[in-house]
């Protein structure tokens, strides 16, 4: 029983044994504060006193046309209507044209010359193709339409 507090006695009256127990006591509560902020990320926090800080000082005989303190609203929150971002192919190559003209002609739909040019006896001739073969209508070459064309 003397053992207890004759080990107190020594643990206390030692100057090394105390710095040592609170140099582990202080660098366990810096680590501790330091993972918590790690953790937690940037704090954003508005405070009324930050705000009243910021804001522009009026100058005398000026008047607010608000009657309101709310903030007035920026350029980035409104938006602007986006263009349309056409997609796809918007014209075809004129070697591809003459094959299409050919293979139209030799179906039977297309009357005139091969000449490159995607004008508008060449899209009546597919239309009436694809018309005849029960696709799409659209007067446009499709992959439908060229594959039973054989291109």
């Amino acid at each position: 029983m003397k053992s207890q507090p004759l080990r107190r006695t020594i643990l206390l009256k030692n100057p090394s044994f105390i710095f040592a127990c609170l140099a582990v006591l202080t660098s366990f509560a810096l680590s501790l504060v330091l993972t918590t902020t790690l953790h937690a990320g940037p704090q954003t926090s508005t405070s009324k006193s930050t705000r009243i800080a910021s804001k522009p000082v009026k100058k005398s005989g000026v008047k607010s046309s608000s009657k309101t303190s709310g903030r007035k609203r920026t350029a980035s929150r409104s938006r602007k209507p986006q263009r349309k971002v056409i997609r796809g192919q918007r014209t075809i190559e004129s070697a591809r044209v003459v094959e299409i003209q050919h293979a139209l002609a030799a179906a039977g739909y297309y009357k005139q010359e091969p000449n490159g040019q995607w004008d508008d006896s060449t899209s009546k001739a597919m239309s009436a193709y694809q018309q005849d073969n029960g696709f799409r209508t659209t007067g446009k070459p499709d992959a439908l339409s060229l594959k039973k064309l054989g291109l």
